[in-house]
């Protein structure tokens, strides 16, 4: 008969060898499906919720995501980037355009498969672990990880797809280990450790927390006692640390890259402006607990955490953070230790709640060691970590209620049916702030009023309904803050946006001056082409086509400044030299509406009257974010 949890309330026979005992079961995997259903319906109502914050750049205004053969041209692992996470938002695109349902689904969908790898995973961990019942816990720990409200940045957010992704190859890549492990020095063995190998590999290529995965094998080999079942023989180290060997070498070569890729990045590397490897440490010490926290508790979400970095070992909340911490990582190897060479459903419990700690730590490494990066902390990064937290007490409610008979199995049973439904409720609560940009953006408004890119955030989603004045003060709010905390970044970024506002609202000069303050600060081709079609507006073609040129040089592949050169010279007459501009432009990005509309122009000028109406008819049926591109520049003429 298949694991389950037993249902039935009276005396539990036992079989002739004295075995586990036998009642009454809901088979592990129709339990499952409550879980399953439950997320289905807690995330229905971001399904077709609009692009936000990150996922303009990365997809709505990404050509890479619009050509998918240039796309795979571009593919190498395992080198930097996240070029298998981009394939599929490409996939995506070439399915169904930049329909947002189309990408929501694919990141439910994957939720709902890495929830059934957890399944899996867990099961075979609890079964190593010497748990009696290894698919009650399995169904306890899936059921929390598909429902519990902190995922819903990794699954809601589209361009976090990359986290949900890399953690279902991540367990793969495991699960794949552990049964080359099992079948050895077999065909079959080989064809697992393959397996293991490509995912790997594909996982390097969706984000780097999957570095940490040959580490993870080694980390549940070192903690538990082996395969079920499985002689000595067949489960010494030396042949896990083969077994895992290429991927190490791998995982290092992929690491290497990466970080010979961070050079003149300013939201990642050791070089970060104004924070050190010691100071990011010393501040991730502190995250980590509000990790935990929001992992019993997950009152106060917020999308965009303001975190103010901690600058000295000796601050009271790093000092007491750092405290918790060991004390939970010196726990986790003492129970461990202690469960060594132990039977039982405590030892199981103790060997699984040590393993889950360790995992914790070892999954956050990437994202909360000494790596700084710009966001000190996002949700999402504990998407997978949160495994190993929910793990240990799945396990020890599961080995109290074996102790205390079938009664009190239908109560946990009841019990975790209870929290499912909680939990859900909650998750479709916190979708609320996926579902439009300006949700978004005033929750992070609200909850991080110091932080100046939420200011950002909010100026979008105000121009995109029109509403340029509030827009205005946005930005202007928002560089109150970036210049207080001397953010040269966000300033120019603040101004980009607050010119690009001006501009809508039809002030080209004060838009030229926020331009050029912000060139003060640093070149960058979105700054020359913006100013360029406020130039042009103030009537200076000359410069604009200067300006628009120099962006040119500078980013040759960049669709915005391809077309606002081409309409320029399509303003000023030379339709011969605007006219492969417009071409390549509209090609680029095919969703921008005046795009389309000023390549047809310029074809019907040019004799090309049916490809003009083709441009046009494209028009008609392009989608964009009018809000956040720059300001389309109207090509005169028929």
């Amino acid at each position: 008969m298949k694991e389950g949890v037993p249902t039935s309330a009276g005396p539990e026979p036992h079989d002739a060898a004295g075995g586990p005992p036998r009642g009454r079961k809901v088979p592990a995997g129709l339990l499952l499906a409550v879980p399953l259903v439950l997320a289905v319906l807690a995330y229905a109502r971001v399904l077709d919720g609009e692009f936000v914050f990150d996922d303009t750049a990365a997809i709505v205004e990404n050509p890479a995501t619009k050509d998918l053969g240039r796309l795979l041209d571009g593919v190498a692992l395992p080198g930097p980037g996240r070029p298998v996470t981009d394939l599929t938002f490409a996939l995506n695109y070439a399915f169904g355009g930049l329909e947002p349902w189309n990408f929501h689904v694919t990141n439910l969908a994957i939720h709902l498969g890495v929830v059934l790898l957890v399944f899996a995973f867990t099961r075979s961990v609890a079964s190593r672990a010497g748990a009696e019942r290894p698919g009650a816990i399995a169904v306890a720990v899936a059921g929390v990880f598909a429902l519990h409200p902190l995922q819903t940045q990794a699954v809601s957010y589209v361009c976090q797809r990359s986290e949900s992704l890399a953690s279902g190859l991540y367990l793969a890549t495991l699960l794949l280990l552990f049964e080359a492990e099992r079948r050895g020095a077999t065909w079959r063995g080989a064809a697992a450790w393959a397996g293991a190998l490509l995912a790997f590999a594909l996982g390097l290529g969706t984000k780097q927390i999957v570095m940490t995965a040959p580490l993870a094998y080694l980390l549940v080999g070192a903690a538990l006692p082996g395969p079920a079942g499985a002689p000595p023989r067949k489960r010494p180290d030396a042949r896990r640390v083969l077994l895992a060997g290429p991927l190490l070498v791998l995982a290092v070569v992929h690491g290497v890259a990466s970080l010979r890729s961070l050079g003149g990045r300013s939201d990642v590397g050791f070089d970060l402006p104004g924070l050190g490897p010691l100071e990011y440490l010393l501040t991730q010490s502190r995250v980590i607990v509000l990790y935990l926290r929001l992992l019993f508790w997950p009152a106060g979400q917020n999308a965009e955490w303001d975190v103010a970095p901690s600058r000295a070992p000796g601050e009271p909340a790093v000092l007491g953070s750092t405290l918790l911490l060991l004390g939970l990582a010196g726990s986790a190897v003492w129970l461990v230790a202690w469960a060594r060479g132990r039977t039982g459903a405590r030892a199981a419990a103790a060997r699984l709640s040590g393993l889950g700690a360790l995992w914790f730590f070892l999954l956050l490494s990437v994202t909360s060691s000494v790596l700084p990066l710009a966001d000190v902390m996002f949700e999402h990064r504990v998407y997978l970590a949160s495994w190993g937290i929910f793990v240990g007490p799945a396990a020890w409610l599961a080995a109290l209620a074996a102790e205390r008979g079938p009664r009190a199995r239908v109560v946990a049973t009841g019990a975790l049916v209870a929290l499912w439904a909680a939990l859900a409720a909650a998750t479709h609560a916190r979708n609320a702030v996926w579902e439009t940009k300006e949700a978004f953006a005033r929750e992070a408004l609200e909850k991080s009023p110091g932080k100046a890119r939420v200011y950002v955030t909010m100026g979008h989603a105000l121009r995109e309904k029109g509403r340029h004045a509030e827009a205005i003060r946005s930005y202007e709010a928002g560089l109150v803050r970036a210049r207080a905390a001397n953010d040269t970044r966000m300033e120019m970024q603040l101004l980009r946006n607050l010119g690009a506002a001006y501009e809508h609202a039809g002030r080209p000069a004060e838009a030229a001056a926020a331009f050029r303050a912000a060139l003060a600060k640093g070149e960058h081709p979105d700054l020359l082409t913006n100013l360029a079609i406020a130039v042009l507006k103030l009537g200076d073609a000359g410069e604009a086509i200067r300006l628009a040129r120099r962006a040119l040089a500078l980013a040759p592949d960049d669709v915005h400044a391809t077309h606002t050169l081409g309409a320029i010279l399509y303003q000023q007459g030379d339709l011969p030299g605007a006219l492969p501009l417009l071409q390549r432009a509209a090609a680029l990005d095919p969703d921008r509406p005046h795009f389309q509309v000023n390549l047809g122009r310029a074809l019907a000028d040019a004799g090309r009257r049916g490809e003009a109406c083709a441009a046009w008819r494209r028009a008609l049926s392009a989608r964009i974010d009018p809000g956040l591109a720059a300001d389309p520049i109207r090509a005169g003429g028929g």
